[in-house]
């Protein structure tokens, strides 16, 4: 038996040594863009950068999510195709919600599973860089945000009914209208504008609350 010599010299037999892992490999399918039975045509791509294959919804100009290049279709195909394909990659559990803040698409994408350390992707519609997701780990649990939301909602609602909160800003307000500045500067914006002053006055209180929002 001829002897191969592997790195490092050390002795390999091809017909005595046996591989590590006999378990099948599938690479997960990359896919990008709305479900598959949301009636959309699809496509394979080909990123000629970075050599990798990925699923999109056909648009008049794809864009590679993986370099925001151009990228290449291959092959057209439908959503029933996808979906038969690609199994449980498309599943929900599998996908997460992207929105692109530049050209304001939306659609779903199982990049984070099939493409591993890697953080920045591009957006297949416009070619932009998207923003990169909180991870899970960071999110807080949607119970406690529940709960907080509601006790942040209950405290709000007992302080606006407190009485010494209410004469306070009654006050505030009979203070604020009385002023000079008050006076001068809705009589200059009535003339301007053409309005009556008390509703100019209206207004301005109004600006004044959103602005506190």
């Amino acid at each position: 038996m001829k002897l191969i010599l592997g790195d490092g010299g050390s002795g390999y037999y091809p017909y005595t040594q046996k591989p590590v892992d006999y378990q099948p490999y599938r690479p997960v399918y990359l896919f990008r863009g709305p479900p598959p039975d949301a009636g959309f045509s699809y496509g394979l791509f080909e990123d000629e950068e970075t050599g990798k294959k990925y699923y999109a919804d056909l648009g008049l100009d794809s864009f590679s999510p993986l370099s925001g290049k151009s990228a290449k279709l291959l092959e057209e195909m439908t959503g029933d195709q996808i979906e038969r394909l690609l199994g449980e990659d498309i599943k929900k559990d599998n996908l997460r919600k992207c929105e692109c803040e530049y050209c304001g698409a939306d659609y779903f994408d199982n990049f984070h599973l099939g493409v591993k350390g890697r953080d920045d992707f591009f957006c297949h519609r416009c070619g932009s860089k998207m923003a990169v997701p909180a991870p899970q780990a960071e999110k807080k649990d949607t119970k406690e945000n529940g709960d907080m939301d509601r006790a942040s909602t209950a405290a709000l609602e007992t302080i606006s009914k407190d009485p010494s909160v209410k004469n306070f800003i009654e006050n505030g307000i009979n203070i604020l209208i009385k002023s000079t500045q008050m006076k001068e500067l809705s009589e200059r914006l009535a003339n301007r504008y053409s309005l009556p002053p008390d509703k100019v006055k209206h207004d301005i209180l109004l600006a004044l609350k959103n602005a506190i929002r």
